[in-house]
């Protein structure tokens, strides 16, 4: 397939989650820096999201078959390390874990984007067929099941802590291809991780088309600057 107008003709599209569909609300750094501050500590939120950026990009921990592979137990134990290396200064950080754990498993720490719910009802009114592909875990599950615009894509989710590898693995691809139960060449992959959605896309056979809402698109694949952009292609390439 070609990979810069293939993905106009597919028949499934695989959306990321975080950063595609929904956002922390308020931000990462904002609940971390809360969190500190519960326990005395005064941080700021640009003091925490560059802390944050570092160890969440650094993260070395995989589970029992390799690179890129992962559980529950293995997530769980990836967050904890992260929430001690952004916060060194807190005397509890069990705490602090099990606080953050908690808040970002709640439909309420959560917002889908404007352009979600329009994207989604149109892409299902031209026959696509969608599911949601993520890094997540399983409190993605109750997140989804109560935001109002993913109504309905609860059973349509593949989670890397569920099938044990996370993305760009082609494993995650292939078993996000077998839960549309489309071959890899008839679906797209839509995030704004270039490595991980769409770069890790096209490696498993996939196309991958890159959601860069800052409208810049610097990068070789397809892209879009909003999902309203990305079913406009499709309808008048329909």
């Amino acid at each position: 397939m070609d990979h810069h107008s293939g993905w106009l003709d597919v028949d499934g599209i695989i959306f990321d989650a975080v950063g595609t569909l929904i956002r922390p609300t308020p931000s990462v750094a904002e609940a971390y820096s809360a969190a500190a501050l519960r326990q005395g500590v005064v941080l700021s939120t640009e003091e925490t999201r560059r802390r944050f950026q570092i160890h969440f990009a650094s993260d070395g921990i995989h589970a029992d078959r390799g690179l890129l592979s992962t559980d529950e137990t293995t997530e769980k134990r990836r967050w904890r390390e992260i929430v001690a290396g952004v916060l060194p200064e807190i005397s509890n950080p069990d705490r602090a874990f099990d606080e953050l754990w908690d808040h970002f498993g709640r439909p309420e720490s959560w917002r889908a984007f404007p352009d979600v719910a329009p994207a989604l009802r149109a892409l299902e009114s031209m026959g696509v067929q969608v599911c949601i592909g993520s890094n997540f875990d399983t409190r993605l599950r109750s997140v989804v099941q109560g935001l109002p615009e993913l109504e309905g894509f609860s059973e349509s989710l593949v989670i890397s802590s569920e099938i044990g590898y996370k993305k760009p693995h082609r494993s995650f691809f292939e078993a996000a291809c077998a839960h549309l139960g489309l071959s890899p060449d008839r679906v797209a992959c839509v995030g704004d991780d270039l490595e991980n959605d769409v770069e890790g896309a096209v490696l498993a056979g996939l196309s991958g088309v890159y959601l860069d809402r800052s409208g810049r698109g610097e990068c070789e694949f397809p892209w879009v600057s909003s999902l309203a952009a990305l079913v406009q292609a499709r309808y008048h390439r329909a």
